[in-house]
């Protein structure tokens, strides 16, 4: 192998696939990213066998060849380079990278020895606008569960209905869900669960991504096709649960609050929460609303909204971080926070919050005991 491209390029792409990689895997070789020449192009890969990220940049080839090299290697001595053409070529199993101020010798594995990514273009499902699927990501994954007893909610449900995505993730906590509309549905209607480390990292490389998103599918992978990158991962086995019939019909008092007021009066009691897990309690009497948390060492806080309130008094406790996590990606100058008081009987409706003026997103978020 022989060729040249320029720094960027190559930065851009290692930035892409890098973070695949991982020396904490059984496989070596793993910790390696594969680079190869590919119709012209330079081929960028990694996978630590439940993702695998590939990645085209542009380069003068001038002989054909690969080898896979340490991934972290390679990033840091491309990144921290400031050359702007960087040229590559192979010593037998070294990759010797040279440009104008430095030069380096990096010891790899024959690329025979790397685990092969599969292509999966049998069945394309839909293409989404990436704009609108990163969005989409960022306002549900955070919800999703890292309890590995309960695999299923490990990932992000993806349902392509018939003009719209919906991407839902629970920890049966709280539960996100976000929904594309006007969407274009190549294939028949399909159900999937995508690990949450997969949408993680598809968030992160489409902020830089512009264009169509285009997913494929197969019995047990998932595609997703943009640019010159494909992310391919493994699908969670099992159905994710039928959430909808926990989605409350009416609530007993719907509020209305300034998204920045509601932000820092609970960022404020969560300095008195710390102790207690976060929790803190909600309280609506008439035209009220109060934020309160109590600590046994620091002392309280009480925090009072300016609000429109319909519906009755109650009291109500949440996980303040619950809540903050899904205003930090809400942008509407105000939410709607719809309350379901604990009843008697101890039986525990969600309470909903949402953007005003959107129809798009829902955040549901179970309350907690108020004697906890």
């Amino acid at each position: 192998m022989k060729i040249t491209c320029t720094q960027e390029n190559l930065s851009k792409g290692l930035s892409i696939i890098s973070r695949v990689a991982t020396s904490r895997a059984t496989l070596p070789i793993l910790a390696n990213i594969l680079l190869q020449t590919d119709k012209g192009r330079l081929k960028l890969a990694a996978t630590d066998l439940e993702i695998g990220i590939t990645t085209w940049v542009n380069a003068k080839i001038d002989e054909d060849g690969g080898l896979t090299v340490p991934s972290r290697t390679i990033n840091e001595f491309i990144t921290t380079n400031n050359d702007k053409t960087i040229d590559i070529s192979l010593e037998n199993t070294n990759l010797h990278i040279h440009s104008e101020h430095y030069e380096a010798h990096i010891k790899g594995m024959e690329v025979s020895d790397y685990p092969l990514i599969p292509e999966i273009k049998d069945l394309e499902i839909c293409q989404i606008p990436s704009d609108k699927f990163k969005e989409a990501i960022a306002h549900t994954s955070f919800a999703a569960s890292t309890d590995e007893t309960r695999p299923v909610l490990n990932g992000v449900n993806i349902r392509f209905l018939k003009n719209e995505v919906k991407l839902v993730a629970t920890d049966s906590y709280r539960l996100a869900e976000t929904t594309i509309k006007n969407t274009k549905l190549i294939n028949e209607h399909a159900d999937i669960v995508v690990p949450t480390r997969t949408v993680v990292e598809l968030g992160r490389i489409l902020q830089s991504s512009d264009g169509i998103v285009k997913i494929f599918l197969n019995d047990s992978q998932v595609s997703f096709v943009f640019g010159n990158t494909e992310v391919i991962s493994r699908l969670v086995e099992g159905t994710f649960p039928a959430y909808e019939q926990i989605i409350p019909a009416v609530s007993q008092t719907k509020t209305i609050l300034k998204t920045s007021e509601l932000t820092s009066a609970l960022k404020m009691s969560s300095l008195f929460a710390r102790e207690s897990a976060n929790n803190v309690k909600i309280r609506v009497e008439g035209n009220t609303f109060k934020i309160i948390a109590v600590s046994p060492q620091l002392g309280d806080n009480t925090s009072s909204l300016t609000a429109e309130i319909k519906g009755s008094d109650l009291e109500i406790a949440f996980n303040a971080r619950y809540i903050l996590d899904a205003l930090g990606i809400i942008s509407t100058d105000e939410v709607i926070l719809e309350l379901n008081e604990i009843s008697p009987t101890k039986e525990r409706k969600p309470s909903v919050l949402k953007p005003t003026g959107a129809e798009d997103y829902l955040y549901i978020i179970m309350p907690l005991d108020l004697q906890t």
